[in-house]
């Protein structure tokens, strides 16, 4: 029996783990909504709505769900952070309380925080602060308008010195600039809470939002959180195995 070469077989895993396309310890948070329960994580704040997770995605079904409703993880992630979200509007109408997107250092009691939203109409972006101000930064998205039942992918970045969010069609690339930023400006500063949320809506039945979301992820940083974190890796399972085989078979 030939004895076993501990530094190659060491040298081996090194190598495939740098070339591993599988992400380790940057992403904080994801979920693909595939399993069709609701995770025991979340919270519902400061209106519960009526989330449904089916078919891959998870809804806010309630169309006048009440100001505001969330779908929140108190993960206590440390700022700057990152978060990206695939989203559907599957029914709207145009009203102040129609609004649908990302929250961030949402308060632990109320859900109240930070908010990049399509608000109103559906050709315009917006920051919120919430139940305190607007930016009033309002601006239509690169692409013009959002459509009813075409998914998107909404990013958004907080940091020390401000809040960013930009919006795209799926399929296509992601813009390269953000499409707001702002800093704490508006409404009194909100402390880091470390979390976050999806923003479901907020009529209380002057209008209507009904919401799908899909592939959620909090990331440590903007570069990391990517549409990729959402494509299994084209013939990597059993790649582990079976490069430990190979190693261990000349031996």
């Amino acid at each position: 029996m030939k004895p076993i070469n501990f530094s190659l077989i060491s040298l081996v895993i090194i190598i495939f783990l740098v070339f591993s396309p599988i992400v380790y310890g940057k992403v904080l948070w994801k979920d693909t909504f595939d399993d069709g329960k609701i995770d025991s994580k979340y919270k519902f704040q400061n209106h519960p709505g009526k989330w449904v997770e089916a078919n891959g995605v998870i809804s806010q079904t309630d169309p006048a769900p009440g100001d505001h409703c969330y779908l929140v993880i108190q993960g206590g992630f440390a700022e700057p952070h990152a978060a990206i979200v695939k989203i559907r509007i599957d029914d709207w109408a145009d009203h102040d309380l129609s609004r649908a997107g990302l929250g961030f250092r949402l308060d632990q009691n109320d859900g109240a925080g930070y908010a990049f939203l399509i608000h109103n109409t559906l050709s315009n972006m917006e920051f919120l602060n919430d139940h305190l101000a607007w930016k009033n930064n309002d601006t239509p998205p690169p692409f013009g308008k959002v459509e009813i039942g075409k998914w998107y992918w909404m990013k958004a970045l907080i940091n020390d010195k401000g809040f960013y969010g930009k919006i795209w069609p799926d399929g296509e690339n992601e813009p390269a600039k953000w499409l707001l930023e702002s800093g704490f400006d508006f409404g009194a500063v909100r402390a880091p809470s470390g979390n976050c949320g999806l923003n479901g809506g907020s009529n209380q039945g002057a209008g209507k939002t009904n919401v799908s979301f899909d592939n959620w992820a909090i990331c440590d940083s903007a570069d990391e959180c990517t549409p990729k974190l959402f494509m299994a890796p084209v013939g990597s399972e059993g790649k582990l195995s079976t490069t430990w085989a190979s190693v261990k078979s000349g031996y």
